[in-house]
């Protein structure tokens, strides 16, 4: 009888005893960190906003703006978010005012004249926009290769084909970016979960943890899911954040760097 009865003790003891040595959620971030943090870098566009309207044109204005890039291969290639870095995004339609008149935009563009990409260990590099991609929200921007070679850089990246195709709802996740300049474009992270995947045309994420445009989020376990964009619906900029997946990004690089060369 005594051992019927100590036996089933033992095992429940058992059952709730911790796992030696488990990495825990924030450690995993703190990892990802690290192994990735070099492949984020800010990258700052020049240009002119040049728009046509239902009469005259407005006149040229100059833009500048700066956002977050991931480095998504060897040579360099960078993905950011692409109403970071056009202004001319959604303003077809938009009404304008030119003197007295009040026009109607029938098209708008961004000439981009400068790139400057800045990657955190105190190295600048020219770069170019190959490829914009404005329903998804995705533009491409090709390092000078020239430049890269003269300062011995090596590009660190983010594999996006190794990206989790099983992700789902709940899922824990983790998101990286950088700070502003105020804190010295450090590294940080988020983390959050998948509150639901929009499956349309393309897949979105929608979840907690991609705050920003232009952050890459992974699974807990080190897989990319994809990089935060606009929501772009009717070729207008909806201001709702979404995580397009790292498939379909990885299908408009190929074309991008197809157009870089």
């Amino acid at each position: 009888m005594k051992t019927s009865i100590i036996a089933p003790l033992l095992v429940s003891v058992a059952a709730l005893s911790p796992v030696v040595g488990q990495e825990s959620v924030e450690q995993k971030a703190r990892t990802l960190l690290e192994k990735n943090r070099a492949a984020l870098v800010v990258v700052t566009v020049q240009g002119q906003l040049e728009a046509q309207t239902t009469g005259d044109p407005l006149p040229p204005r100059d833009q500048q703006r700066r956002t977050l890039g991931v480095t998504i291969a060897d040579d360099g290639l960078i993905v950011v978010s692409n109403s970071a870095i056009d202004a001319s995004v959604g303003l077809e339609g938009q009404q304008a005012q030119l003197d007295e008149k009040v026009l109607r935009i029938t098209s708008a563009k961004t000439v981009f004249s400068d790139v400057e990409i800045s990657y955190g260990d105190t190295t600048l590099i020219s770069g170019k926009v190959v490829r914009q991609e404005p329903d998804a929200d995705i533009a491409f921007i090709l390092p000078d290769s020239a430049e890269a070679k003269a300062v011995n850089k090596t590009f660190d990246k983010i594999d996006l084909s190794q990206f989790a195709a099983t992700a789902q709802e709940a899922d824990q996740v983790v998101g990286l970016s950088r700070a502003s300049a105020v804190y010295g474009y450090m590294a940080t992270i988020a983390l959050g979960r998948i509150g639901a995947v929009f499956k349309g045309d393309r897949t979105f994420f929608v979840n907690t943890a991609g705050t920003a445009q232009g952050m890459p989020v992974f699974t807990i376990d080190g897989k990319p899911i994809g990089i935060t964009v606009v929501r772009i619906v009717e070729g207008k900029p909806t201001g709702i954040l979404g995580t397009l997946s790292a498939g379909s990004i990885q299908v408009m690089a190929n074309l991008a760097r197809e157009s870089g060369n």
